[in-house]
């Protein structure tokens, strides 16, 4: 794993252009479009009910937008399913962190490469990912659910490693943790990217976001309201006092 410079870019990873989605008759996206470039942390940002988590399951193929185009890596996402984009190389932090409980570390971490067929680089990735975090080596022989909420995140970052994907989409990977466990989560986050994979974010705290983030996007009501560099969403007041205040949870 190498680290990709933002500045290498020639054009965008992930794009979304002019994209609507319905459930059933009700429509939760209006023409949204955004771009996320090889080697960013970008970061989607929105109150309840503004389509943040419904933009994660469109890019991962489990919800079809009805109009618009969503490309990955040049790759056209939307007719195809939701595994294939897998192996095109999106990875999935989900909301909740879904670790199989029943299962040891050792076995959910092995579950992020099933569609991986070169054992050996495998193997090679599974000790990276136990040095990047240590803490899963002290309890590989243990069941997923059985680790603190902490410790599950750690171990939904591996997982969503082993696929070797270059682009891991996070949905809350904060939600539920402790304001220490929180610093961590985003120190492994700013590791994950400095080795070279790709971070789209959707996330309820939207200061500390923007704090690890290289850009971000603001939805409001389905519609995409305000986009910008991390640092200069994070300077400005007035962008802080519309946008980015107590109501911008989920």
């Amino acid at each position: 794993m190498t680290q990709v410079s933002t500045n290498e870019a020639t054009s965008p990873l992930l794009q979304l252009r002019d994209v609507d989605t319905y459930y059933g008759a009700v429509q939760v996206h209006f023409g949204i479009r955004l771009a996320v470039n090889p080697g960013e942390i970008v970061c989607l940002l929105g109150g309840n009910a503004s389509g943040k988590s419904t933009t994660m399951k469109v890019i991962l193929g489990l919800v079809k937008p009805r109009r618009g185009q969503v490309t990955f890596d040049g790759h056209e996402l939307t007719t195809i399913a939701t595994s294939q984009i897998v192996r095109l190389g999106i990875g999935s932090v989900p909301e909740a962190r879904r670790i199989f409980p029943r299962m040891t570390v050792r076995e959910n971490l092995l579950m992020g490469a099933y569609h991986r067929t070169d054992q050996a680089e495998v193997l090679r990735d599974y000790e990276y990912i136990l040095g990047l975090f240590p803490r899963l080596r002290e309890r590989l022989h243990q069941r997923g659910g059985v680790l603190s909420g902490g410790e599950q995140q750690m171990l939904a970052f591996g997982r969503a490693l082993m696929g070797r994907p270059k682009l891991i989409c996070m949905d809350e990977p904060t939600m539920g943790l402790a304001p220490a466990v929180v610093d961590l989560v985003l120190e492994h986050i700013q590791q994950i990217n400095r080795t070279g994979t790709t971070v789209f974010m959707v996330e309820q705290n939207a200061n500390l976001a923007l704090q690890i983030a290289h850009r971000g996007y603001v939805l409001q009501n389905g519609r995409i309201v305000l986009e910008g560099k991390a640092s200069d969403m994070l300077a400005s007041h007035a962008i802080q006092e519309a946008y980015l205040g107590a109501g911008i949870t989920d």
